[in-house]
């Protein structure tokens, strides 16, 4: 059999064993998508192919999360994927069709990416199967089937084949062809950026030891593919690295730690699977059995040729990526082992790596080398019948590869319909918004627990072409964890004219109210009267069967004087109405310390501030703290004595300049509230509002005096 035949037929096997396994959505592939992050999947890949026809412009600055920049790095790129799937966009101009397409090619590129190494590796079609296999329907794939960079895992295996060409060959070719699958597999999933070294390292390792090349030579080499790789990603870094300066992107210890593996979790397998379901007790993420049949072979590879490069190569990469995917502070049963991991130590000095949530999926890399270590043994087997027993020998083969099949085949693969156009309901709404001038949206109701409406919200950017303020990634921005949570002031009845204010304040020009969404008629009763009522803000709005789109003045906030200065603590003195013991928080210059009322906002709730010369009073400086968010005054007046009498600086919401601080400081954000020129002796802080539950909070308060 020819090199070609051999990789047609293994192409069109997995490609075959895919179609098995997702069976029905090869007579679906253009309408229905699996369900959860396939539409934010088809989205970056829609996003992707538009801005590769424009030579890339602008691709970082996705549709989603107004105003924030740089926004499709909240999540991965998938530009590994895009490469090879913008042209037929561009052609079909349907991104449900494509990412399924993609979807289906993810078991032929696994497949035939570790069939080729272990082709190479030990010379047999008949093993290099069983790996295929191992690697195509390992139950990790099943557990992550809404992932499709998590399916697109091919390139790994084939960079390590490449590897190990250039220490047979010695060809820098060979070795840059291990730094272009590299790549792919970065820009597939960011993850990879990291997981795939550690592979790499080892084998070049035990290569370099057992092949004792030249040291110069393949330094130069070496030298070589990583420029290529650096330039290769350095706009990508540069990207991420900018977004992360200003959004901060990283990842907590703990819920690092929450999204590593336990020891159990290898033995555990989700509801997903016919034979292996709700084995054990992990789930979603920790969901990693790799298959019994797996485990075997890999343990008789152990146990036979514990000698062979091959097993010692693949067993030091089985037990280097088990044991940091464990994270920072390893478990068993969920009960801390007692000592730090390696990986703690790598999250202390890898640039980066803190922005990886879950160690959990180096997994894939323990499970490649379980398949290279599961062809080793099915050979060690396969040899045991003797070269007169071919026959025998395909059979052994055949059952192999079915028993490895049938560990991973899936109950089902649930997939709904899509609307690519939107819903019914809302799609008469999207196409009238798609005429209207550009500017950004923002739709409602939102949610941060319901974030498959936060998908179609993002998705639906591709048919009216304007930015949201919604979304929903692998992060997500702070404006939309605050609206989208109960902190929201879309969640409060009396306060969805103060909402809308908060929009026009950071530059939002349109709203769109999915009416049939509300579950709490109430809120969606109040946010329509205040889009009727409200003609200061509201310039039209257009009701288009169960959905409205309100489109809104823009609103100009009072700037900042250009010259002011901190007036200091010590020149005044405070008292309060309530929690008088707690004022000295408000001066004391810890963010994390602050005073509050203890109780619901009354309305009844006054600082007042004695000020020992009189001054021109720029600006209140209110500072908020992330555990305090939902404790903004809900109707502030401001009130100046001066000589000629007392007067009102300012009264009403704080929501825009709330929305402006939390751009600027996601945790720590300020209140900025300008005031008109006055000559303030006592300068006193009214809240006037009332809420259910919130206190009134202030976790730092300074004011700013204008200077001539």
């Amino acid at each position: 059999m020819s090199t070609r035949t051999e990789a047609i037929w293994v192409i069109a096997g997995f490609t075959c064993l895919g179609v098995l396994i997702t069976y029905p959505l090869i007579f679906r592939l253009g309408t229905h998508l699996p369900n959860g992050d396939p539409v934010l999947t088809a989205w970056t890949l829609a996003w992707d192919a538009d801005r590769m026809r424009h030579g890339f412009r602008g691709i970082w600055d996705a549709p989603n999360f107004f105003p924030y920049r740089h926004t499709l790095l909240y999540s991965d790129h998938l530009l590994g994927i895009a490469f090879f799937t913008a042209a037929l966009q561009w052609v079909t101009a349907n991104p449900v069709l494509v990412y399924n397409l993609a979807f289906l090619a993810s078991f032929p590129l696994s497949g035939g990416g570790m069939y080729l190494l272990v082709r190479s590796l030990l010379g047999r079609r008949d093993v290099a199967l069983v790996a295929a296999a191992v690697y195509a329907c390992q139950p990790f794939r099943i557990a992550h089937a809404a992932h499709l960079q998590w399916l697109m895992t091919g390139w790994l295996p084939l960079s390590l084949w490449a590897l190990h060409r250039y220490f047979s060959t010695r060809r820098l070719r060979d070795l840059l062809a291990c730094a272009a699958f590299f790549l792919l597999q970065s820009l597939t999933a960011s993850y990879f950026t990291y997981f795939s070294l550690l592979p790499l390292i080892i084998v070049g390792a035990v290569e370099l030891v057992r092949r004792r090349p030249p040291l110069a030579r393949t330094a130069a080499h070496v030298a070589v593919a990583a420029m290529v790789v650096g330039l290769a990603i350095l706009p990508i870094v540069y990207a991420y690295a900018e977004v992360r300066r200003e959004s901060g992107l990283r990842r907590s210890r703990g819920e690092i730690a929450i999204y590593s593996a336990d020891v159990r979790d290898y033995l555990s397998a989700g509801s997903e699977l016919r034979i292996w379901n709700d084995l054990g007790t992990g789930r979603g993420e920790h969901a990693l059995f790799p298959g019994a049949m797996a485990l075997l072979l890999a343990a008789v590879a152990i146990a036979t040729r514990p000698r062979s490069p091959i097993t010692v190569t693949y067993a030091l990469v089985a037990v280097a990526a088990f044991v940091l995917s464990l994270g920072p502070q390893p478990a068993y049963g969920g009960r801390s082992l007692g000592f730090a991991g390696p990986y703690a130590f790598l999250l202390r000095i890898v640039p980066g790596l803190d922005g990886l949530r879950a160690p959990a999926r180096l997994a894939v890399v323990f499970q490649a080398a379980l398949a290279v270590l599961s062809a080793v043994g099915a050979a060690w087997l396969l040899d045991r019948l003797g070269s007169r027993q071919r026959v025998a020998s395909v059979l052994v083969t055949a059952v192999i590869v079915t028993i490895v099949a049938a560990e991973g085949w899936p109950e089902n693969v649930r997939i709904s319909r899509f609307y690519p156009e939107g819903e019914p309901r809302d799609r008469l709404a999207y196409a009238y918004l798609k005429t209207l001038p550009a500017g950004a949206v923002m739709e409602l109701p939102t949610s941060v627990e319901r974030y498959e409406q936060e998908f179609i919200y993002q998705y639906m950017t591709i048919v009216h072409g304007h930015p949201v303020v919604n979304g929903h990634s692998g992060y997500k921005s702070p404006l939309s964890m605050w609206w989208g949570s109960g902190h929201s002031p879309f969640e409060e009845v009396d306060r969805q004219r103060d909402a809308l204010m908060m929009l026009r304040g950071i530059g939002v020009r349109y709203v769109v109210v999915h009416r049939w969404r509300y579950q709490d008629r109430s809120l969606l009763d109040a946010l329509d009267d205040a889009i009727r009522r409200s003609p200061d803000q509201v310039v039209a709005y257009q009701s288009l069967g169960e959905t409205m789109v309100a489109a809104l003045a823009p609103l100009e906030l009072p700037a900042m004087p250009g010259r002011t200065a901190l007036v200091p603590s010590n020149t005044f003195t405070a008292s309060a109405t309530h929690s008088a013991k707690r004022l000295p928080f408000l001066f004391d210059g810890d963010r994390e310390s602050r005073w509050l009322t203890g109780g619901p906002q009354s309305g009844t709730e006054v600082i007042r501030l004695d000020l020992a010369t009189p001054r021109d009073i720029a600006a209140v400086r209110i500072q908020m703290g992330t555990r305090s968010f939902g404790d903004y005054p809900r109707d502030l007046s401001i009130e100046a004595t001066e000589d000629t009498g007392s007067r009102v600086l300012y009264r009403g919401t704080v929501l825009p300049q709330f929305a402006r601080g939390l751009l600027n400081d996601a945790e720590y954000p300020y209140i900025d509230i300008v005031l008109p020129p006055n000559r303030t002796r006592v300068l006193q802080l009214r809240q006037l509002g009332t809420t259910h539950g919130f206190f009134w909070s202030i976790h730092e308060l300074q004011l700013l005096e204008r200077l001539p």
